[in-house]
């Protein structure tokens, strides 16, 4: 009886494994074309990007002027705890390799161009 059981258990598996499954119909020239244009400008980017000494410019992947601003923004704190950590979080934005924000900012742009 138990070699009964996993014949039968063994023929559907097979059988649910053979099934063609959802079939999905292939995307249109045009979408492949126009994913492929925004990648080419992500890349496009991201060359220019890590071709600036500064990486991408650091206010908006830093937030506000953070990174600019540093002694303006944290020095006005009074919780000498939150200060410290204001002005680290600061000094960590600012002192970050330019290969790695520009990565992040090249992913954000693929991942938005559906890639």
């Amino acid at each position: 009886m138990p070699r009964m059981l996993s014949v039968m258990l063994l023929t559907l598996l097979l059988a649910a494994c053979s099934s063609g499954g959802d079939t999905y119909p292939a995307p249109s020239l045009r979408e492949v074309t126009a994913a492929n244009q925004c990648m080419a400008v992500c890349q496009s980017r991201y060359d220019s990007c890590s071709a600036s000494p500064l990486g991408s410019g650091s206010s908006d992947t830093c937030g506000t002027g953070v990174a600019t601003q540093r002694d303006g923004r944290c020095d006005k704190i009074g919780n000498p705890e939150l200060r410290r950590s204001c002005q680290a979080s600061a000094d960590f934005c600012r002192n970050r390799s330019p290969a790695l924000r520009c990565g992040e900012e090249r992913d954000r742009c693929v991942s938005r161009c559906g890639g």
